[in-house]
């Protein structure tokens, strides 16, 4: 299939399979081609629905009257809340979720974006902004909220899908697709409202967006539907080899009923071993060095947020408009280097690869000490587009293989939640240095960021050994 990225499947040999019984004979160390094909659908359709959301929730409370403490305050309470809350939506589906209470906390998360436009727009238009504001501060609180419910279970079972062979190569397809969703929305949503302007723009984008994240539930029912069938069908071919005995399962997807999670190690002593035993965090040594760097390396990325900005438009002078197009080029490099990032990976292991695609990543805000003219942030976007990419798709394949089947979707959430909240609160210190200092002083936020970013990645450097 032109445009699978490799992912093949071999016919079944009919002298074993007789037609009609489904199995398949798959080559090995490739995801089954119609996992693929749901699971790159499922990815690609929830970005297209995150995309508008999520890049213009905030352009949509300012429409609305939005100041800007509001403003920062609906963006850390919107990230708390869909990040930081995941680890309540881990330990749910650790209890074992039905999977109609995960199905329904998704539609949800995804179809309040029908109502979250077009009913402030309408009460707007009537003339009761601060009214429409807060009933959009409130819809946005609900899709949060069941957002965290769902994503830890689905993210989990979505993300190992098609059984172990092939995983990293499956992980960046995905987030391909992910990257060329956000893309497709965000380019779709300014060409909306290019035509219609105002509110009613932002209605029309939130109820598309909302349609598409309700096609991609259908994606993931079916991603779902066909591994749970080639897993089955697996057994049918393999049934003489497990007669002699039972083989455990490694993998999530193979399992057709709720999470039961095994007896767990010892308690964790340390920082995490408090942490983890606060908030009902999984009790892993390796998972906590993981999630306190990263938390750690978030928290200075998140530093370059509210600085980079105001570096290049106020002191510099580049058009704000052109702020855009630099997020472009960092999401097209880090879509051009998913498949050499996944080769890399399968070839030197996730723990090493992190270690190179973190330090890269800590070194980023060093170059924005030398951008003394806007056009020296292209190459620099480029590279950190990326050096984001190899992290992102080495920290999955690396907590994805940690993580025991039944634990996944809480090592998930754990992650999710800890770089939420620490996402938050770097993005809320810069945003304040940057409001409270002359211009000339942002740098300094630069030069903290690659602090708290290099601390981050010296904290996961500890981690076990492993692939």
């Amino acid at each position: 299939m032109p445009g699978s990225g490799g992912v093949v499947v071999r016919q079944p040999d009919h002298s074993e399979n007789p037609p009609g019984s489904g199995a398949q004979r798959m080559v090995p160390g490739r995801v089954p081609l119609p996992v693929w094909r749901w699971g790159v659908l499922d990815s690609f359709l929830a970005a297209l629905c995150n995309g508008p959301s999520a890049s213009f929730l905030s352009a949509f409370a300012v429409e609305l009257g939005a100041g800007g403490g509001i403003l920062g305050l609906l963006l850390a309470l919107n990230t708390f809340l869909a990040n930081g809350l995941q680890l309540q939506g881990a330990a749910w589906a650790r209890r074992g979720s039905s999977v109609r209470r995960v199905y329904g906390a998704a539609i949800v998360a995804r179809g309040t974006w029908l109502v979250a436009g077009t009913i402030p727009a309408a009460i707007y238009a009537a003339g009761y902004p601060a009214v429409a504001l807060s009933i959009f501060v409130a819809l946005l609180g609900i899709s949060s909220i069941a957002s965290a419910a769902a994503n830890p279970a689905m993210g989990a079972r979505a993300s190992t899908a098609g059984g172990e062979g092939g995983r990293t190569r499956y992980l960046a397809d995905r987030a391909i697709a992910t990257w060329v969703g956000i893309l497709v929305g965000t380019a779709g949503m300014t060409l909306l409202l290019g035509a219609v302007p105002g509110v009613w723009g932002y209605a029309i984008g939130f109820v598309i967006a909302a349609l598409a994240g309700l096609g991609g539930l259908r994606a993931y029912a079916g991603l779902v539907a066909t591994d749970r069938r080639i897993a089955t069908d697996r057994r049918a071919v393999d049934e003489p080899a497990t007669r002699a005995g039972p083989t455990p399962s490694t993998s999530l997807s193979q399992a057709s009923g709720p999470l039961r999670r095994p007896p767990g190690p010892e308690p964790t002593g340390g920082v995490w071993g408090l942490i983890s035993r606060r908030l009902g965090a999984p009790q892993s040594a390796a998972l906590g060095t993981i999630v306190i760097g990263a938390a750690i390396l978030q928290g200075g990325a998140s530093m370059i947020g509210p600085a980079s900005p105001i570096w290049l438009v106020k002191h510099l002078g580049m058009p704000a408009s052109y702020l855009g197009a630099l997020s472009l080029v960092s999401s097209l490099a880090a879509i051009a280097s998913q498949r050499i990032w996944a080769r890399y990976i399968d070839r030197q292991g996730s723990r090493r690869v992190l270690g190179v695609a973190g330090a890269l990543a800590a070194l980023v805000p060093l170059g924005w000490l030398v951008v003394f003219d806007p056009w020296v942030a292209v190459p620099l976007n480029l590279f950190a587009g990326l050096s984001w990419g190899g992290y992102s798709l080495a920290m999955s394949a690396r907590l994805l293989q940690l993580a025991p089947a039944a634990d996944r979707p809480a090592y998930l959430g754990t992650y999710a939640a800890a770089i939420g909240i620490s996402g938050a609160f770097g993005s809320l210190i810069a945003g304040a240095v940057a409001a409270a200092v002359p211009i000339e002083w942002v740098p300094a936020i630069f030069v903290a960021s690659f602090a708290t970013r290099g601390l981050g990645w010296w904290a996961m450097r500890g981690g076990p050994t492993g692939a």
